[in-house]
């Protein structure tokens, strides 16, 4: 029967006929899966298929079961493959195939210390095949017999022991497989390869010569034996060839374990981090040879040779630097830079010593570091002009860096003279306008955290000034200077140019400061070292050699003016026997005030039992029982048995045992306790002021929380009366000296 005895049948439902099935005789559907143990599997591939159709191992691609997924679930075809990359390295990797949907996943084992990503190279998906195998598939023995009827995926038919697959543009070649996969592919009928673990890498890389082993990556056996193995080097760098150059010290580093080096500065930052070091002589171009730096353009002449690329391109044959190339005295070039070797420590030593049989490691001397260095400290950086807006020190800032900065602040200075508790730090001065307006009252304050004033002007009625803030907190410059074409900060005034009597310029506006409150004139005795007006010595010695010669005078003026004989005078009196002795403006107001301060009279003097009721209930308090060796420390201290120490003396004592008193309450008790001409304290006088237990105080205080009262109560110096006894005691001028000086 033929084809055209059905060819004028019309195409109805009902009416189509199969023309394969007229030749059929057999119509039963082989069995290809059994069932053992409740589980349905492949049971013997020589069986025909459906209607005498063929198997598998015949040629053709049996069409999958509508329950596909439940016969091939949770089974996995594994196959070991090497991937090879353009630059000839290969990685191993693991092929799983799904049977349950068709599906493949790469996957390339994690290796410690590898350099590169690994994991899970390819997703698992369905992959697609390559277009040009797509587009040939006539020409099925490229790829597989079986894999031309395959819907443009790589399938089962497609892996074996052996195969050269391309995914993604990438070669695999299936190197193994496991047992499972082995008697899976048997069973399908296909020839599986023993395996080809030791299948060189220049058989699939399209015949191109690739390379066993990439000298960019280390030996393998040198890393596991010198891993951790450094020699250190001391060197230099001199650039002072160069405007502003200097001699830089240098540590150069070189890890044995892959032959990278780090060259480090002096201060521990980095030169050049941790690399493989190229010689810089090296200029021969070859064609593709291995571990070279990649070139874009050769040239001969005007020809082009080849445009370059790092997988078949022109390279520039590199060499790097190696151990046998340092030695001291030797000069490594660091990108340009020439580095000189002079030392190495000891381990460097006995690597030379036993690989290269090197003995000599004399150290070299860094060179002379003033002798080549055009100037003993770099240029120094000019700014521009001072153009009057803000601050000088916030334009300095903003001129030194591209990135607007706020100035630095001394913090040293700021954490010191801040406000701390009831020390504020603040020194107020009172001050007047030297013309004009002498009804007008200001307070200057000058912040001595960052050497800031502010001025406030009082307000005064029917004045016609309304008062408030007349300058604010800001940087106050001396007047006289050029604050725009400058290249250094002006000159500003600072903490010791604010004294009585001084002249202050704010503005063309000229100020006299003619008081300061307690705390300025005591924060400035406290500190005499850094307030020269508010140091007494340095006053007595200033006017000694004046009062000297005129002791006799001095004396006897203030003896006339000593209306009670009590060795007090008037302040008033005191001032004008000094400026009559003295050349005219000798000594400023501030100097006046600080003497003044210094021998005025107490006045209001409480009764001496309160204070020492206190401090006999604070040594109850502390349980304290050594008045036997404090007497004995007091009297060890007394060499010449006078009965009297030096303040240091007695101090030193009381604080050795140790007394358990505050320290201003013991310098209270100190300024109590009697004393001599030659202002040495009575140490007998001390120990029965201090002996709470057999001459105790019975005055009861009541309600006193804290020893703040001693100070409340503290005697309050008279401004109108002179101790002009102390005076003379510490001017220290007696007749004998005097006459040798007339």
């Amino acid at each position: 029967m033929a084809m055209s005895k059905f060819k004028d049948f019309p195409i109805l439902p009902g009416y189509k006929v199969d023309p394969n099935k007229e030749f059929r005789r057999k119509f039963n559907k082989s069995q290809h899966f059994g069932v053992h143990n409740d589980v349905c599997m492949l049971a013997d591939v020589a069986r025909p298929g459906h209607d005498g159709t063929l198997l598998l191992a015949e040629g053709q691609v049996q069409p999958a079961p509508k329950n596909h997924w439940l016969h091939f679930d949770k089974q996995v075809l594994k196959f070991d493959a090497n991937c090879f990359e353009e630059n000839g390295r290969m990685r191993k990797c693991q092929f799983f195939y799904y049977l349950e949907d068709d599906t493949i996943q790469v996957v390339e084992p994690r290796v410690t210390n590898s350099g590169c990503f690994q994991g899970t190279l390819i997703h698992r998906h369905r992959i697609p095949m390559p277009a040009k195998w797509q587009k040939n598939r006539e020409n099925v023995a490229q790829v597989n017999s079986m894999a031309a009827h395959a819907s443009g995926f790589f399938s089962v038919a497609c892996l074996n022991v052996g195969n050269t697959l391309e995914i993604y543009g990438r070669r695999f070649v299936l190197t193994d497989c496991d047992k499972f996969t082995r008697l899976l592919l048997e069973k399908l009928g296909l020839a599986v390869p023993p395996n080809q673990t030791k299948l060189e890498p220049s058989v699939h890389v399209e015949g191109k010569p690739a390379h066993t082993k990439a000298s960019s990556v280390p030996d393998e056996r040198q890393f596991l034996q010198l891993d951790g193995l450094v020699l250190s080097f001391k060197a230099y760098w001199d650039d002072r060839e160069q405007e502003g150059g200097l001699l830089h010290k240098l540590t150069l580093l070189y890890y044995l374990a892959d032959d990278t080096l780090e060259v480090l500065f002096e201060d521990g930052s980095r030169m050049i981090k941790r690399q493989r070091l190229p010689k810089e002589d090296q200029v021969s171009v070859e064609l593709g040879a291995p571990d070279q730096l990649p070139i874009l353009n050769v040239m001969k002449g005007r020809k082009l040779l080849k445009d370059a690329c790092p997988a078949d391109g022109a390279f520039r044959r590199v060499d790097y630097v190696r151990d046998k190339e340092l030695a001291i005295g030797a000069t490594v070039s660091v990108f340009g830079r020439p580095v000189v070797l002079v030392s190495c420590d000891k381990f460097t030593q006995k690597y030379f010593n036993d690989r290269y049989r090197i003995e000599d490691f004399t150290p070299l001397k860094y060179p002379d570091d003033e002798a080549r260095r055009p100037a003993k400290y770099p240029p120094r950086i000019h700014l521009p002009p001072y153009n009057g807006f803000g601050s000088y020190e916030d334009s300095a800032a903003n001129c030194k860096s591209f990135k607007m900065k706020e100035r630095q602040k001394d913090l040293t200075q700021f954490l010191t003279k801040d406000r701390q508790g009831n020390e504020s730090h603040i020194l107020r001065f009172a001050a007047k306008l030297k013309e004009g307006c002498e009804i007008r009252k200001f307070i200057i304050s000058y912040y001595l955290s960052d050497d800031t004033v502010s001025i406030f002007e009082i307000f005064s009625p029917n004045t016609g000034y309304k008062g408030g803030k007349f300058l604010e907190r800001c940087t106050l410059f001396k007047p006289n200077q050029d604050l725009i074409n400058v290249d250094s900060a002006p000159a500003s005034y600072n903490a010791g140019d604010f004294y009585i009597g001084a002249k202050i310029v704010v503005n063309r506006f000229e100020f006299i400061i003619h008081e300061a409150d307690d705390y300025a004139l005591t924060y400035m005795e406290k500190n005499c070292h850094e307030f020269p007006l508010s140091n007494s010595k340095l006053i007595l010695n200033k006017i000694r050699p004046h009062l000297g010669l005129r002791y006799k005078e001095l004396v006897s003026a203030l003896m006339e003016n000593d209306d009670h004989g009590q060795g007090v005078v008037a302040v008033r009196h005191f001032r004008d026997i000094l400026e009559h002795l003295l050349p005219d403006e000798f000594l400023t107001e501030h100097e006046f005030e600080t003497l003044l301060r210094r021998y005025a009279v107490p006045e209001n003097q409480p009764p001496d039992l309160h204070l020492r009721s206190k401090v006999h209930s604070l040594l109850r308090r502390q349980l304290f029982k050594d008045m036997d060796l404090l007497k004995i420390e007091l009297h060890e201290r007394d060499h010449a048995k006078t009965g009297f120490l030096s303040r240091k003396n007695a101090w030193a004592a009381c604080r050795s045992l140790p007394v358990p008193l505050p320290v201003d309450v013991l310098a209270t008790v100190f300024d109590r306790i009697k004393m001599n001409s030659e202002g040495q304290i009575d140490y007998n006088d001390l120990l029965w002021y201090l002996d709470c237990e057999n001459q105790p105080a019975n005055l009861e205080i009541q309600n006193e929380g804290s020893i703040g009262f001693l100070f409340k109560n503290m005697p309050k110096k008279s401004k109108n009366d002179l101790s002009y006894k102390t005076f003379i005691a510490e001017l220290d001028l007696d007749d004998d000296h005097l006459n040798q000086i007339s």
